[in-house]
């Protein structure tokens, strides 16, 4: 009985019914306080209730208590993903070796939560672990696939593909990994995609499919074929893009408004570690500019975290959703910033690997530069400046799980970098010499000229290795991961003039 009562429980939870599983919950801790998975549960239901300190109170209880099973570590996993303690994740999928799990799905969802933090090292060894467990199981083969993507094994992420398609023929998944990988035989791989993304029922599948055909088409020259695609992959993803655009306004509306960022707390500095920010639009160049930052012998890629966005629901106490929330920005003159900082620099402390420095590579952080600045005074701001109709059409032709929901329309877009042009410049006057404006044309013309700027900037003495590429072996989790195996491209601009005729409002508006 106390069995279903937790499968009751989950299923409300999964529902969006939170209270209804907070009275479902409640009796079962109350016959036992040290239930695991109960407090498990309690810790979704204070999370869907927008309370993280009490969320991590009861996750506190459940690191104290019997993992009794896979079931109950895999949700404790869930649960710290939720809460972005990848630190925490690491240690336990250490403890908990790939052997004592009890099949290849719990060892892929433990691969696919590790890979959301962006612990790929760890999420290879659970992918693997889960292949070798089910050759014939999908997802573990599909995670598999998208790690080798990462760390820059195109061949063997492609056969991998190829294996899943051979599982499920019709797997829109599978189709857009692959198209991503520039493989031999698209011809035959358009002839298939065309059916399926006819009688494709979701919205999801819809944009799978699409953007799959799309990438193939782009790369067959098929310029108004592939304009066509795209444009069924962006209807697709618009469907829930709106709710996220509104949310996002109201941010920018909140930050314009709030013009005094001074306060008597201090921030956090640290001797033993220190973070540089990359950050600008999606597809401005991110990924390159920290690449080449984490060549350095003294700095360390952190990649995209949303460890900010971790630490500062714990300090406000505020379980938000998106970005930023406007309520926290109205607060911004209560917080702990001392608290922000050490917390946030203890969490990247793996990343860093022993390393001074650290990047943190999360585009959207420039909606929290003035949190940033205040908790952390010594930190400083990559800022990448691209041309905004390459920056435009690159989003558009982007896929992003929840990331960018102006980037599938133009004139959302249009809107967006507006507005967020005029908060970079609020900011550059609130935080004089504490950002820099990094130009992507002179990133790739000129790479060991900026290179050496921005180590300066950042207080470091230029390395040749910043500007190597080719030979990196760490995983590279974006959307360029393909491409940052090229090493410095200089080809990258103006590829959306075969599709000039199709692209009148961005070009209307940034010339």
């Amino acid at each position: 009985m106390l069995e279903s009562d937790i499968d009751k429980a989950e299923r409300l939870i999964s529902q969006g019914e939170i209270e209804a599983a907070a009275g479902v919950i409640r009796p079962v801790l109350s016959k036992n306080f040290e239930d695991t998975m109960g407090l498990l549960l309690a810790a979704d239901v204070e999370m869907g209730r927008e309370r993280n300190d009490s969320a991590r109170g009861f996750v506190g209880k459940a690191l104290s208590s019997n993992l009794d099973g896979p079931r109950t570590a895999l949700k404790l996993l869930q649960v710290l993903a939720r809460l972005s303690e990848s630190g925490l994740m690491i240690e336990i999928s250490r403890q908990i070796a790939p052997r004592q799990w009890d099949s290849a799905m719990s060892l892929s969802h433990v691969s696919q939560l590790l890979m959301s933090v962006g612990a790929f090292d760890a999420a290879l060894i659970f992918a693997e672990a889960a292949v070798a467990r089910d050759a014939k199981f999908q997802p573990g083969l599909y995670s598999l696939a998208t790690l080798k993507t990462f760390f820059g094994e195109h061949q063997e992420a492609a056969e991998l593909c190829r294996q899943c398609l051979t599982l499920l023929p019709d797997d829109p998944s599978s189709y857009w990994l692959l198209s991503r990988l520039r493989q031999p035989g698209a011809s035959d791989r358009i002839d298939r995609l065309k059916p399926l993304l006819a009688a494709a029922q979701s919205p999801e599948d819809r944009a799978w499919l699409a953007y799959a055909l799309h990438n193939e088409l782009h790369d067959q020259g098929d310029a108004d074929a592939s304009w066509s695609a795209l444009a069924a992959a962006c209807d697709a993803k618009r469907t829930k893009a709106q709710s996220l655009i509104e949310k996002q306004n109201e941010i920018f509306d909140a930050l314009r408004e709030a013009e005094d960022w001074n306060s008597d707390r201090a921030g956090h500095a640290s001797s033993e570690l220190r973070a540089i920010f990359v950050i600008g639009l999606h597809r401005s160049g991110t990924t390159l500019a920290e690449q080449i930052l984490a060549g350095h012998s003294k700095v360390a890629s952190g990649g995209e975290t949303y460890d900010l966005r971790a630490q500062l629901r714990r300090v406000s106490s505020l379980h938000f959703r998106h970005e930023l929330d406007t309520r926290l920005i109205g607060r911004r003159h209560e917080l702990d910033y001392a608290a922000l900082g050490e917390h946030y620099l203890r969490g990247m402390s793996w990343r860093a690997a022993g390393k001074p420095c650290v990047t943190d590579k999360l585009p959207s952080n420039y909606f929290n530069v003035g949190f940033i600045a205040r908790a952390l005074p010594e930190s400083r701001f990559i800022h990448l400046v691209r041309d905004p109709i390459d920056v435009g059409f690159s989003s558009l032709r982007t896929l992003f799980s929840h990331a960018a929901p102006y980037s599938y329309a133009q004139k959302d877009f249009i809107a967006h970098h507006h507005r967020y042009r005029e908060l970079m410049s609020a900011w550059h006057a609130r935080l004089p010499g504490r950002i820099m404006d990094v130009r992507y044309d002179d990133l790739v013309r000129e790479p060991e000229s900026m290179a050496r700027q921005m180590a300066e900037f950042v207080g470091l003495d230029f390395e040749p290795g910043m500007i190597q590429l080719k030979t990196r072996t760490g995983a590279v989790a974006t959307a360029s991961s393909v491409m940052m195996r090229d090493g410095i491209r200089k080809d990258r601009g103006k590829i959306w003039k075969p599709y000039e005729r199709h692209l009148a409002p961005l070009i209307e508006a940034f010339t």
